[in-house]
């Protein structure tokens, strides 16, 4: 009774701090802009409510430039009469009812519900993440608690949402995929034990419909289907047992009743679409890193790595290995879930999704990586050295703040990362800013390898000829230069720097004589206060192969913060050049070394 008294004050809190929250978060957004839930990525998920219940899939009925003032989550194409999503119905389905009720409201109270785009749908939709959220951690409770005491699960249940980026996605982005995953992961996970433990075929369909559902939002969430054959089972016996019983007509009819009910909206949209019953709809994208994963990258990079944002999942592979090390159940199978998400999110070819915090792939898995890190807690609770238990404790803590730091700035500032794959110097910069720590480092340098489509200064970065990564620039714009880096003298700080040391590598496919070169100016608006240039033809000496070009530009004294530096490739008569891997490093004063050299 005791338990249950605190798991309902438990959950009461939980409730106000997220409703409290999501209100702070948005109290300021305004429709169509980023600040809005229907933006991007989630317009592109939310579509399919206004285009059903308002425009019918008849684009001639919605204004034209929807699709651009919601910040192109989807396109409309006038011409053929088609909406065009990439994205799968899923989450629209989620939301749903509070779609519903918020037509509902406009109805009764008279208000303008504007197709489906007004602030009453938004506020709507932040409660739907909630609603989602809290359930997601109610379901994860009941689940974790056939392993741990009620204090771990308490524990454990609280760090998961306070310490991971889950916490984003469900206040701040909250018509991403993600929260919407981990609820149904929670849910499957708890039917599942149910199932095991009963017999009940309630249960089985709970599970079902957790399991279909989780891959109708994101189809690589059908990783989660190995759960139902391999968890708490003992061996290669148990694991046929469970293949037999799946097969039986009552349950494998019943599993693909749901998968034709919840695919089949899908099925007809891209049938609709593209004249197909399937159709990729990733076009352009997929798994283009597969013979060579990003692996490191997706666990370490600042752009968006797994454990540089959310570092309490070091606690959670901890948490992995004492399983293994103690031959618990599940160990293994946690253990290559993990590097199956790892493989499958580094395989992708924008293995840092695109504006995000951290790697979201990974948040609906924090569902079943929460029994390693209750392992993990477990552990800690029965050491006898005060050293060690004070020193984890304060990891916990200290790895949590970082999380609700960062979000908190991510409210305060721009949500995308920009600085390169391997730029610390921006992360620590990213830190200072979240207010982690306090500034104490001048501005030291700026990389792009051009790899960070939101950092790219260019639309259309270039896959023919690169010398690290992906992409590189090609240099053959119209206007005649082609930017590669941009700023004002007060994102330094005082005192300005005095020099920059710039190194750029470029390719020149063929032998025409370009007339190109590496350029810096000093810009006041549009008034060139100051030039310098490097030449390139005579560098550029081997065609189709990567020359490093090194320049120092001196930076004119100046009193002016507003004044503005930039670092093009003027490229007066078009020829075609690539560009990769920049590095600039600054220098504060005239004797300084360049640092790194």
């Amino acid at each position: 009774m005791r338990t249950r008294t605190v798991e309902k004050y438990f959950f009461f809190i939980l409730v106000c701090v997220a409703l409290a929250l999501t209100w702070f978060f948005h109290k300021d957004a305004t429709r169509f802009s980023d600040r809005s839930e229907i933006w991007s990525d989630r317009a592109g998920y939310y579509i399919y409510l206004p285009a059903t219940f308002f425009y019918h899939f008849d684009t001639r009925k919605m204004p034209a430039d929807l699709d651009v003032i919601t910040g192109g989550g989807f396109e409309i194409d006038t011409l053929k009469n088609k909406l065009e999503t990439k994205y799968t119905y899923g989450v629209s389905l989620m939301i749903s009812p509070f779609f519903v009720a918020a037509n509902l409201v406009s109805r009764i109270a008279g208000l303008d519900d504007e197709n489906g785009f007004s602030m009453l749908y938004t506020r709507m939709l932040n409660i739907a993440a909630v609603f989602y959220l809290l359930l997601g951690l109610w379901f994860l409770k009941k689940f974790l608690d056939f392993y741990f005491k009620p204090v771990i699960v308490f524990f454990v249940v609280a760090l998961i949402f306070l310490g991971t980026n889950l916490f984003y996605y469900a206040l701040l982005d909250g018509i991403m995929s993600h929260v919407y995953s981990f609820f149904l992961f929670a849910v499957f996970l708890f039917a599942l034990k149910k199932f095991r433990q009963k017999g009940a075929y309630i249960y089985y369909v709970l599970l079902c419909a957790g399991f279909v559902l989780a891959v109708l939002i994101r189809p690589t969430n059908i990783l989660l289907g190995t759960i139902f054959f391999f968890w708490d089972a003992d061996g290669p016996a148990e694991w046929l047992r469970r293949l037999k019983q799946f097969l039986k007509p009552s349950y494998f009819l019943l599993f693909l009743g749901f998968l034709f009910i919840a695919f089949l909206p899908q099925l007809i949209y891209w049938k609709y679409l593209s004249g197909h019953w399937l159709h990729f709809s990733y076009s352009g994208e997929g798994f283009t890193n597969w013979n060579n994963p990003r692996i490191a990258a997706v666990l370490f990079s600042p752009v968006n790595g797994l454990f540089p944002y959310t570092p309490l999942v070091f606690l959670f592979i901890a948490g992995i290995i004492m399983m293994l090390f103690q031959k618990k159940h599940n160990g293994w199978l946690i253990a290559a879930l993990f590097v199956a998400v790892t493989l499958i999110c580094a395989s992708w070819k924008m293995w840092y999704f695109g504006c995000s915090y951290g790697q979201r792939s990974f948040i609906e898995y924090y569902t079943i990586l929460a029994v390693p890190f209750g392992w993990f807690v477990t552990q800690l609770f029965k050491m006898r050295s005060f050293f060690v238990t004070t020193l984890l404790f304060f990891l916990i803590f200290l790895f949590s703040y970082v999380n609700l730091r960062f979000t908190f700035s991510l409210y305060r500032f721009e949500r995308c990362y920009y600085g390169s794959t391997w730029d610390w110097d921006h992360y620590l910069r990213t830190i200072e800013r979240s207010g982690i720590i306090s500034p104490i480092h001048q501005v030291q340098s700026y990389e792009n390898d051009f790899e960070n489509m939101a950092l790219s200064p260019v639309f259309k970065p270039s896959p023919v000829f690169t010398r690290s990564g992906q992409y590189s620039i090609a240099a053959n714009e119209k206007g005649g230069h082609t930017p590669l880096f941009s700023t004002r003298l007060y994102e330094f700080g005082y005192p300005f720097p005095k020099m920059m040391d710039v190194e750029v590598w470029v390719l020149k496919p063929g032998n025409r004589v370009s007339g190109a070169s590496l350029k810096c100016t000093l810009n006041r608006g549009t008034e060139v206060l100051f030039v310098d240039e490097q030449p390139l033809d005579s560098l550029m000496k081997y065609p189709a192969t990567w020359t490093k070009v090194s320049k120092t530009f001196i930076i004119p004294e100046a009193n002016d913060s507003t004044l503005q530096i930039s670092l093009f490739i003027s490229n007066p008569r078009q020829a075609l050049i690539y560009v990769d891997d920049l590095h600039v490093r600054y220098r504060y004063t005239w004797n300084q070394f360049p640092v790194g050299r």
